[in-house]
Protein backbone atom coordinates (compact mmCIF):
# COMPACT_ATOMS: atom_id res chain seq x y z
CA UNK A 1 0.00 0.00 0.00
CA UNK A 2 1.38 3.61 -0.54
CA UNK A 3 -0.27 6.60 0.64
CA UNK A 4 0.77 9.91 -0.98
CA UNK A 5 0.40 13.41 0.99
CA UNK A 6 0.07 16.31 -1.21
CA UNK A 7 1.43 19.41 1.07
CA UNK A 8 -0.72 22.53 1.31
CA UNK A 9 0.26 26.02 2.08
CA UNK A 10 -0.90 29.28 2.78
CA UNK A 11 -0.26 30.88 -0.11
CA UNK A 12 -0.92 28.81 -3.32
CA UNK A 13 2.10 30.19 -5.20
CA UNK A 14 4.30 29.23 -2.51
CA UNK A 15 7.86 29.81 -3.79
CA UNK A 16 10.09 29.10 -0.88
CA UNK A 17 9.83 27.46 2.50
CA UNK A 18 11.90 28.48 5.32
CA UNK A 19 11.71 27.98 8.89
CA UNK A 20 11.95 25.21 11.63
CA UNK A 21 8.71 26.18 13.39
CA UNK A 22 7.00 25.99 9.38
CA UNK A 23 8.40 23.33 8.99
CA UNK A 24 7.36 21.29 12.07
CA UNK A 25 3.90 22.63 12.10
CA UNK A 26 3.48 21.18 8.50
CA UNK A 27 4.99 17.98 9.58
CA UNK A 28 2.97 17.69 12.79
CA UNK A 29 -0.88 18.85 10.73
CA UNK A 30 -0.07 17.54 7.44
CA UNK A 31 1.94 14.28 7.73
CA UNK A 32 1.76 12.98 11.34
CA UNK A 33 -1.95 13.70 12.09
CA UNK A 34 -3.42 11.43 9.12
CA UNK A 35 -0.64 8.41 9.00
CA UNK A 36 -1.98 5.79 11.38
CA UNK A 37 1.17 3.54 12.79
CA UNK A 38 -0.31 0.60 9.81
CA UNK A 39 0.80 3.76 7.19
CA UNK A 40 3.99 4.42 8.97
CA UNK A 41 5.36 0.80 7.72
CA UNK A 42 4.27 0.68 4.23
CA UNK A 43 5.10 3.23 1.30
CA UNK A 44 4.08 6.95 1.81
CA UNK A 45 4.90 9.61 -1.01
CA UNK A 46 5.51 13.09 0.17
CA UNK A 47 4.16 16.01 -2.52
CA UNK A 48 5.39 19.23 -2.25
CA UNK A 49 3.97 22.34 -4.39
CA UNK A 50 4.81 22.30 -7.72
CA UNK A 51 5.35 25.95 -7.10
CA UNK A 52 7.95 25.45 -4.35
CA UNK A 53 10.91 25.24 -5.78
CA UNK A 54 13.36 26.23 -2.71
CA UNK A 55 13.39 24.22 0.32
CA UNK A 56 15.19 25.77 3.18
CA UNK A 57 17.39 23.95 5.49
CA UNK A 58 15.58 25.32 8.43
CA UNK A 59 12.48 24.10 7.04
CA UNK A 60 13.88 20.98 5.91
CA UNK A 61 15.06 20.05 9.71
CA UNK A 62 11.86 21.09 11.00
CA UNK A 63 9.85 18.81 8.82
CA UNK A 64 11.93 15.86 8.93
CA UNK A 65 13.09 15.51 12.61
CA UNK A 66 9.95 13.63 14.07
CA UNK A 67 10.10 11.49 11.21
CA UNK A 68 13.52 11.11 11.48
CA UNK A 69 12.81 9.88 15.33
CA UNK A 70 9.61 8.13 13.91
CA UNK A 71 11.38 5.47 11.75
CA UNK A 72 14.99 6.55 11.07
CA UNK A 73 17.14 7.86 8.45
CA UNK A 74 16.91 3.97 6.98
CA UNK A 75 13.04 4.23 7.33
CA UNK A 76 13.20 7.16 5.11
CA UNK A 77 15.27 6.65 2.52
CA UNK A 78 13.59 3.15 2.23
CA UNK A 79 9.91 4.25 2.53
CA UNK A 80 9.70 7.28 1.80
CA UNK A 81 9.12 9.10 -1.55
CA UNK A 82 9.79 12.88 -1.60
CA UNK A 83 8.20 14.74 -5.17
CA UNK A 84 9.43 18.13 -5.54
CA UNK A 85 9.33 20.31 -8.78
CA UNK A 86 12.67 19.17 -10.14
CA UNK A 87 14.87 15.83 -9.67
CA UNK A 88 17.45 18.19 -8.08
CA UNK A 89 16.05 19.25 -5.40
CA UNK A 90 14.20 15.98 -4.23
CA UNK A 91 17.99 14.80 -4.73
CA UNK A 92 19.13 17.54 -2.52
CA UNK A 93 16.49 16.72 0.21
CA UNK A 94 18.08 13.05 0.49
CA UNK A 95 21.32 14.88 0.67
CA UNK A 96 20.61 16.73 3.78
CA UNK A 97 18.65 13.90 5.80
CA UNK A 98 22.04 13.86 7.90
Amino acid sequence: MNTTINLEFKHPFTRALAGDKLGKRTYKKQVAAILSEEEWQEEITIRFPDSVYVIGTSFWHGFIDNMIDKIGYDGIRERVKFVTCSQELTDDLYEDLY
